[in-house]
């Protein structure tokens, strides 16, 4: 028989194959084949138990191996593999040195294995060798993820080009920045420094593609600021399909690089916003292997351990619609308990999640782990904040129906029911982008306000009722808020039940809200003549024409229940009753019946798309030449019921491919899907790590700044400033929506005397117009002078950066009209940073700014401090 081949020469064929240089010297490779050995297994044999101690490192050469979850009740497979070289165990290589999962190959299966004390020790006698085995290690560990996919090699990459970003050098706020992170736990403070030579910053604005899944890989790409949509390819159900992860924590590797391979990126990367990203070039990784060995050994192992990262977000995602969202915390718990320690709140959040009362609890444990864990509790809570979007999407629209709630019910009986139904309107406004929501048909809303808009009313979901008892009507004031007030500038009358008797909690709230009411059969029983009843009729009709001669729009559910089984998605309208089309009649001049079918507002928010498709309007007079033959009427009413089914029909499947994002959507949807979430899931690490600093300052500060990355940056503000007490509330990106949202826990509790502003530039750079954001501003004012009347506030204007060169006529134009607002405010005074740094040209001068073209450099700083000096002593 021919001799095998030593498995030094495997390892080094393959290396070569991945563009690795394996050479070795004599001594480094007789330890190699000494710790290495080959086996054919004769029946199907587990070579790791999940949990164990770690002891092997194996690589497939022949055969198959199956990776599965072993949970409390039921084992999961997350992966089989058949691709030669697949290495197996490689959580092994990490701390804890445990098996994340077990691994079980099949009769026959070839593999080699090697012993991983015996290979730690040569990695510390033969560093550069240490290095290239890494590299191979991750190289071929990249083909595991794939197969967690349910694909078997890297998917084919999209069209459409790369951008490169604009690079300039690695800052000062790098180590605290990153240096937390879940991916950079093992770095010392001294190695992480060690680093930054090997890096650089790249700056990529809002909408460029950073990555492409499929594509090679030449960066080490780590999120430092802004926000990222990853997105990658899922075979795992009947259909292939996109899934997607926000990230907006820093450190978050998100790409891999050997410096050697050419390795198919893991995601797709798109900037949600201007994003800077941490980047390790191929050049520089290779750098790094050369000059130091050592470091660069860790950082190719925090690669490989973060494959199990993506490989755990994948599944997870994956099965992302699952309704016990506490189980799967559960068994992430469960596969990750060898290194979480016993006291960590997080074995809480499971309980804690299975209450809409407590969900809070939970999520407070888990941002706590990510921002004061050690090193596991951080890893295992930022997998729990990428799994529970919905979970928190459905808490904080949980909470906003609470708030709104308390708003209307309490409102002073001095505030006009106008004014609390403005308020209202824009609370839920808010409240509803919690939500993936899609209106089709916008363009079919009548031009003049004075119309019936009728739909079918869904029933309200136990998830959404508060603690009183109290259930929203979600599909009508969805309509309100998002359909008629934009369209309007009137969020319509509104037609509702009267309240039973016993529903304290529903009278106080719709009385507060001037709506008109009518009676039904979910209403209490009213003991009346003929005659009282015909006269009740005509009071709603003379309530309805004054609200058509205000010009306002009425709001109307036909069937007059949202109790029967007929109020599902799968099964509305009920019955329609004829009230609305008898008042359609009757009112002058005669309006249009605008119908709008609702689809899946009867389903949780974590996982649902609300769906809206507005049809063609059409009068009652052209269907029913007499609305007083009840026979003509009925038999409208009965077949229009069958059209309205295939209107609900037409938004149903319309969620569903905007749920699916497997399509290409219709031209002229009105969507919130695809793009950037919520306010809170962009900012809210960011804003509790500072809560948290400040809190263990327990300071009142006289002075305070408020707003984006200008102030986060300007770590010499006093200094610069000459004041003292002064306390810095910058977050980075921070849009002026997100200034409003935070403004009560972050600004309000600190009652400054006085108030420093500078925000608007990341609204720029999203695309928004200058009369955009001159408008956020003003809501934002609003804000400020009811939570601090008697603080005096300066608003910064808004800097001409190189970056956004491009952006200075939508920059200027915002700076202009935000001055003329504040004219007009005495608790308000401008500070014009803009025009002191432009050139005589009316360009950006440079001299405010080193290589980083977005962020101003200490003589921009210096600038600053003087001009807000100079206006504090102004007053």
């Amino acid at each position: 028989m021919p001799a095998e081949t030593p498995l030094y020469d495997l390892f080094r064929s393959k290396a070569i194959d991945q563009n690795i240089s394996f050479d070795a010297s004599n001594a480094t490779i007789e330890k190699f084949e000494a710790l290495a050995s080959r086996t054919t297994f004769t029946s199907q044999t587990v070579l790791a138990e999940q949990n164990g101690i770690a002891k092997h490192l194996s690589f497939l050469l022949d055969g198959k191996a199956t990776f599965t979850k072993h949970r409390t009740s039921e084992a999961i497979t997350i992966a089989t593999t058949q691709v030669a070289f697949s290495p197996l165990g490689i959580s092994g290589l990490n701390s804890p040195g445990r098996y994340m999962s077990q691994i079980e190959v099949e009769e026959k299966s070839e593999v080699i294995t090697l012993q991983l004390k015996e290979l730690r020790e040569l990695f510390i006698s033969d560093p550069a060798f240490a290095t290239a085995f890494l590299s191979l290690v991750l190289a071929c560990a990249t083909s595991l993820l794939w197969q967690t996919r349910g694909l078997k090699t890297s998917p084919t990459p999209l069209e459409g080009d790369v951008s490169k970003g604009v690079s300039h050098s690695t800052d000062y706020d790098i180590v605290r920045r990153v240096g937390e992170s879940a991916f950079f736990a093992p770095f010392t403070k001294e190695s992480l420094e060690a680093l930054i030579p090997f890096s650089e910053l790249r700056l990529y604005s809002k909408g460029e593609t950073i990555n492409k899944e499929g594509e090679p890989s030449n960066n080490v790409n780590i999120l430092f600021s802004g926000r990222l949509l990853a997105s990658f390819t899922d075979n795992r159900s009947e259909s292939q399909t996109q899934k997607s992860r926000a990230v907006a924590r820093p450190g978050v590797a998100l790409s891999w690089s050997n410096g050697r391979s050419r390795l198919p990126a893991p995601y797709t990367l798109i900037a949600s916003r201007d994003t800077t990203m941490l980047c390790l070039s191929e050049d520089n990784m290779r750098r790094l292997v050369d000059e130091a060995p050592s470091l660069a050994c860790t950082l190719l192992l925090q690669q490989i351990w973060q494959i199990g990262r993506y490989q755990q977000t994948a599944a997870g995602l994956a099965n992302g619609e699952i309704d016990d969202v506490a189980s799967h915390m559960e068994a992430l718990l469960e596969d990750n308990k060898a290194r979480i320690p016993v006291t960590s709140s997080l074995y809480s959040t499971p309980h804690s999640l299975r209450n809409r009362f407590t969900v809070g609890n939970a999520l407070n444990a888990i941002y706590d782990a990510v921002i004061h864990g050690n090193d596991a509790e951080r890893s295992i809570a930022g997998l729990m904040i990428d799994l529970l979007h919905g979970v928190e999407r459905q808490h904080r629209f949980f909470k906003s129906l609470t708030a709104v709630y308390n708003r209307v019910a309490g409102a002073p009986a001095s505030m006009t029911s106008q004014r609390v139904r403005e308020l209202s309107n824009s609370d839920f406004a808010r409240a509803f982008d919690q939500v993936a929501y899609v209106i089709k048909g916008m363009e079919n809303l009548p031009e003049t306000a004075t119309n019936i808009f009728f739909y079918n009313h869904l029933a309200a979901i136990e998830d959404n009722d508060l603690a009183n008892g109290h259930a929203f009507s979600i599909d009508s004031q969805f309509i309100s808020s998002k359909i008629l007030l934009p369209k309007y500038g009137d969020s319509g009358q509104r037609i509702v039940r009267s309240s039973r008797n016993t529903e304290f909690w529903r009278n106080g709230y719709y009385a507060r809200l001037d709506n008109i009411f009518v009676d039904n059969a979910d209403s209490d029983w009213i003991d009346e003549t003929p005659e009282e009843k015909q006269q009740r009729k005509e009071r709603l009709f003379l309530e309805a024409q004054r609200v058509f001669d205000k010009g306002r729009p009425l709001a109307i559910a036909p069937e007059g229940t949202s109790e029967t089984e007929d109020n599902l998605t799968t099964t509305s309208p009920g019955p329609l009753k004829s009230g609305a089309f008898l008042l359609a009649a009757k009112l002058k001049p005669e309006p249009y019946l605008v119908p709008i079918a609702l689809a899946n507002f009867d389903y949780p928010v974590s996982h649902t798309t609300y769906a809206a498709v507005i049809k063609p309007p059409f009068k009652i007079s052209d269907y029913v030449k007499n609305v007083d033959d009840k026979d003509e009427m009925n038999t409208f009413l009965a077949e229009y019921r069958k059209t309205f089914r295939g209107y609900v029909e037409e938004a149903r499947e319309l969620a569903d491919l905007v749920q699916s994002n497997s399509g290409t959507l219709p031209d002229g949807l009105v969507t919130n899907a695809g793009l950037v979430s919520p306010i809170e899931e962009e900012f809210e690490t960011d804003v509790r790590d500072l809560e948290s600093r400040l809190w263990e300052k327990q300071q009142r500060s006289k002075i305070a700044l408020f707003g984006s990355s200008t102030f986060r940056l300007w770590e010499d503000a006093e200094y610069d400033i000459g004041l003292p007490d002064i306390i810095n509330l910058g977050f980075g990106g921070a849009s002026l929506i997100a200034c409003r949202t935070y403004f009560k826990r972050l600004v309000t509790v600190h009652n400054p005397d006085t108030l420093i502003i500078y925000v608007g530039d990341n609204d720029i750079g999203s695309s928004a117009s200058g009369d955009q954001v001159a408008h956020e501003f003003r809501l934002f004012m609003s804000e400020v002078n009811e939570q601090l009347p008697h603080t005096k506030c300066y608003f910064i204007s808004i800097k001409p950066s190189p970056f956004r060169k491009h952006l200075l006529p939508a920059i200027q134009r915002a700076n202009e009209l935000i001055y003329q607002t504040i004219e007009q405010d005495d608790q308000w005074r401008y500070i014009d940073f803009h025009s002191p740094m432009l050139n005589q040209d009316g360009t950006p001068s440079g001299a405010f700014y080193d290589d980083d073209p977005l962020h101003v450099n200490l003589a921009g700083y210096g600038l600053l401090g003087k001009l807000i000096r100079d206006a504090l002593r102004k007053g």
